[in-house]
C-alpha cells in the first residue's frame, strides 16, 4: 500500500512542479515567416487587407478543408469579419477581425482559432531587399493557455504547428500572386 501512495504522491508531486513551471513560461507561442517576391506593395497588399481574398491562401484552412466560409462586418478594412466552419483534420476552425490597417504596410486582426484566441500581423517589407523585392510577412501571437499552465511547456509543439501553417499560407499567396499576373 505504502508503494501505491507513494506513486500517487511522485505524480501530484511532478504535476505541480510542471504547473509552476508552466505558470512562469510565458503564455504566447510565437510564430513568424516572411516569402520574397518581385511585385509592388501596392499591387500585394489587397490580398492582406481584404478577409475575402484571404479565403483563397490563408493558413488556417484551404478551399479544399474547409465547409463554409462567411464574410461580413465591414465591406473591406477595419471591422471586416471572417467565419469559417470545417471538419478536416487540416483546418483549423474559427474566426478573424480585422483591426488595424496601415497602408501598404501592414495589417492587424484577432484570430480565434478552435477556440483559441491570437494576434496576427500581416506585413510587408520594401527596401529591405538589395535585389528590389518585396517581403511578405507573417506573424501569429497564439495564447496557450491558462490554469494548469502545464500545456506551455509544449508550446515548442505549437510553434512548429504554427510555422508549418504559415509556410503553406505563404506558398499560396504567391502562387495566387502569380497566378494574377501581379509578379514583375
Amino acid at each position: 500500500m505504502k508503494w501505491v501512495v507513494r506513486i500517487f504522491g511522485l505524480i501530484i508531486g511532478l504535476f505541480a512542479i510542471a504547473a509552476v513551471a508552466g505558470f512562469f513560461s510565458s503564455p504566447i507561442a510565437t510564430a513568424e515567416r516572411s516569402v520574397d517576391v518581385f511585385s509592388q506593395a501596392e499591387d500585394v497588399f489587397p490580398y492582406l487587407s481584404d478577409l475575402d481574398d484571404h479565403g483563397a491562401w490563408s493558413p488556417w484552412h484551404t478551399a479544399e478543408t474547409r465547409e463554409e466560409y462567411i464574410v461580413g462586418g465591414s465591406d473591406e478594412g477595419v471591422g471586416q469579419q471572417a467565419a469559417w466552419t470545417c471538419s478536416h483534420s487540416e483546418c483549423l476552425e474559427g474566426t478573424e477581425e480585422i483591426s488595424v490597417i496601415h497602408y501598404p504596410e501592414f495589417v492587424q486582426s484577432g484570430v480565434n482559432l478552435a477556440g483559441r484566441s491570437a494576434d496576427a500581423t500581416y506585413a510587408l517589407m520594401s527596401g529591405e531587399n538589395t535585389d528590389g523585392s518585396l517581403t511578405i510577412l507573417i506573424k501569429i501571437d497564439l495564447h496557450t493557455g491558462d490554469f494548469p499552465y502545464v500545456q506551455r511547456l509544449f508550446k515548442f509543439k505549437e510553434q512548429q504547428a504554427l510555422e508549418a501553417r504559415l509556410d503553406a499560407g505563404l506558398s499560396r499567396l504567391n502562387a495566387l500572386i502569380e497566378a494574377d499576373g501581379k509578379l514583375e
